[in-house]
């Protein structure tokens, strides 16, 4: 799905919790949203901080900035319950274990969105889960596209918690097959004339094919933003550290794209879903979709029920800054409230943005004092004698960056 992204404001909100998300809706842009934990900026800064500053012309692997403050969202392993997480476009940001080696490269990983989109159930805990719906949100194309297939109609074809849908070994075949709206599959031989579909990797772990532009998506190598310098190297490594493993096979669709029909081949992967359109430029031909924000439309506005349903609506849990003297307690139902007054730097935005602007549009970054969340607050089930606690705050300061979004103007 595909929405207008407004340019980034300057200057920061000091916005008190109750004030953060009165009035906000999956139509509002990010403005300044702060990073809620460093090693969330580090992660995101290796891929795209270089096509923020230019010294690359490809597609997002995040998005330009996070979506969402730093939420506290419950995982039964996590200390306390619940875990730190951010939303992007392309994805959520997690951290299960704030006490773990941040050097770590799995110290910060990405939410299996995908699989939870497909299958209806929202993990809280490594096999523990909260039944919902699952989402009847396109996986690509315009908002409210009705000829690409939905998440829930991929769950005819997706390995998720609900059971699994493996295929044969295609290495050395070319794409074909096709998949609608509701998610019934056939097959175009039109298609085969497609470059780069023929398949170039099959996955024995989850048993999925992965035609060769994906494959070469996943292992790609170019400028890479680390330890203060941009070098040369594998842009993810290993190649399933931010999409995960593949869990259906690659299928052909149309999609309204910026109005208009379009071809575009879909694969789900774990963690991510990804897209191949070949008239785009080179670059832009495969993306990340935007299951960021599907996600979270799907988790907290209520978006994705099918057949006229409305999936229920929630609070996100914003980690937020408690002042000095604040304390914490817990409500029946375990979710921390802070009695002192908590605030963030930052403006609330749920998920509705495109990831591209129109070709030539800059955004203008200020120079920005970030508060760092490390949120360690243990959260006991109402109780006289509950008392988390919490730690306190650093912050870190991001030098002034002027971005221009390359084309195309939309992600589908």
């Amino acid at each position: 799905m595909t929405r207008p992204k407004q340019l980034l404001m300057t200057g920061a909100a000091l916005l008190s919790l109750p004030a953060l998300f009165a009035g906000v809706n999956s139509t509002q842009a990010a403005a300044n949203i702060d990073f809620a934990n460093p090693a969330f900026r580090t992660v995101w800064a290796r891929t795209d901080l270089p096509v923020a500053n230019h010294t690359v012309v490809r597609t997002w692997f995040w998005g330009p900035a996070p979506n969402s403050p730093g939420l506290l969202e419950p995982n039964k392993e996590s200390p306390g319950g619940t875990r730190l997480v951010q939303y992007f476009d392309k994805s959520r940001m997690e951290i299960n274990n704030p006490a773990g080696n941040p050097n770590d490269q799995f110290f910060v990983t990405n939410g299996l969105l995908t699989v939870e989109l497909v299958s209806g159930r929202m993990q809280t805990g490594e096999a523990t889960y909260e039944t919902r719906s699952a989402a009847c949100i396109p996986v690509t194309g315009d908002y409210g596209d009705m000829n690409a297939p939905t998440y829930a109609a991929m769950q005819k074809v997706t390995n998720t918690t609900l059971g699994d849908h493996f295929a044969s070994d295609m290495t050395g075949q070319v794409i074909t097959a096709t998949i609608n709206h509701t998610g019934t599959v056939g097959t175009d031989p039109a298609m085969s004339v497609m470059t780069g579909t023929k398949v170039a990797y099959f996955d024995t772990v989850t048993k999925h094919n992965i035609p060769q532009v994906f494959w070469q998506f996943l292992n790609q190598s170019g400028p890479v933003y680390e330890n203060g310098n941009t070098t040369n190297a594998q842009l993810i490594n290993p190649w399933f550290y931010a999409s995960g493993r593949p869990i259906s096979e690659a299928y052909w669709t149309h999609a309204t794209v910026q109005g208009k029909m379009t071809d575009v081949m879909v694969q789900l992967y774990e963690r991510r879903a990804l897209t191949y359109v070949p008239t785009y430029v080179p670059g832009f031909q495969v993306e990340m979709a935007n299951i960021g924000q599907h996600y979270y439309d799907w988790r907290y506005n209520g978006a994705g029920g099918c057949n006229g349903a409305v999936n229920p609506t929630a609070v996100p849990t914003v980690a937020g800054t408690l002042t000095p003297g604040a304390t914490t307690t817990a409500n029946p139902s375990g979710t921390a409230v802070a009695t002192g007054t908590a605030q963030a730097t930052t403006t609330a935005m749920p998920s509705g943005t495109t990831t591209a602007m129109p070709s030539g549009t800059t955004t203008a970054l200020p120079t920005t004092t970030l508060t760092v969340i490390v949120p360690t607050t243990t959260v006991v089930p109402a109780s006289p004698s509950a008392s988390p606690s919490t730690s306190p705050v650093g912050t870190m300061t991001i030098s002034p960056v002027t971005t221009t979004t390359p084309a195309p103007s939309t992600t589908p």
